[in-house]
Formats: structure tokens, C-alpha cells, sequence
């Protein structure tokens, strides 16, 4: 499989709510890195970060605006949209459920071996998150 039919792939899993096959597109000591503290390695990593966005916002999606197939390294441009209605159990702290809709552009840059992901690196805008659920005012001008 090349790297762009597994970036597609992992969105399809992750907007099919299948945990097992999601979390099985890692190998056993892939690195995962996210805004807000979020870094490890393993399945252990891997299955935190699955659940805590699942869980707080069950009725996601994920949207792909551009894909980037670079070999062993590709780059996923996407949106992420969902209602917050379940605490998000950030490793920065507890978010309560909110009630509201988000739709946050992010960036995953990817390291693949073979046809897993070695490392993943997820990026978006924090500020933009917490102004859309309602926790930080939104920037003057």
C-alpha cells in the first residue's frame, strides 16, 4: 500500500468508528504527536489518542481537503467536525462537554514502513478549537 491509499484508508477507519482497525495502521512502536501534550509511542499512545477524541465528540468526521504522497513521508491536509458532547480527557486537563459544533482545519505529517505509520505528527489550531467551543474569546479585528 502506498502512502496516500493509507492516509485515505486511516481517515475512512477514523470516520467508521472502527478503533481496531484505525489503531492496527500503527506499528507496535509508532510515535504519535499532538498539540496540547500529546506524545508517545505504542499502542498505548495510539489507543488514548483514538478514544479521546471519539469519545468527546462521537458524531466526528473528518474531511480531506489535499493529500501529499511524498514516498515514505506524506502530509494530510483536513477538517475535523463534531459536536462536543462528552468530557475531552486532554493530558492538559479535562474539558467538559460543551454542547457545541466545531470545524477545526488540521495537518497530519506521516512517516510510514511499509504499510503502517512509523510517525505520525497531528497539527491544528488550539485557539481556534477552544474559541469555537465557546472557552477562549474570539481575536479582536
Amino acid at each position: 500500500m502506498d502512502t496516500r491509499a493509507l492516509m485515505e484508508l486511516n481517515l475512512e477507519r477514523w470516520n467508521a468508528k472502527d478503533q481496531a482497525g484505525w489503531c492496527g495502521l500503527f506499528t507496535e512502536d509508532a510515535t504519535l504527536t499532538a498539540p496540547g501534550g500529546v506524545s508517545g509511542s505504542g499502542p498505548e499512545t495510539v489507543t488514548m489518542f483514538y478514544r479521546l477524541w471519539q469519545e468527546a465528540f462521537p458524531d466526528n468526521r473528518c474531511r480531506i481537503v489535499r493529500l501529499v504522497d511524498g514516498g515514505d513521508n506524506g502530509a494530510v491536509e483536513a477538517v475535523f467536525e463534531g459536536t462536543h458532547t462528552d468530557t475531552l480527557r486532554a493530558p492538559g486537563g479535562d474539558v467538559p462537554a460543551t454542547g457545541r459544533r466545531v470545524s477545526v482545519p488540521f495537518v497530519n505529517i506521516v512517516e510510514v514502513a511499509g504499510d503502517r505509520y512509523r510517525s505520525f505528527g497531528l497539527y491544528f489550531d488550539q485557539v481556534e478549537m477552544l474559541t469555537q467551543l465557546g472557552l477562549a474569546a474570539a481575536p479582536a479585528g
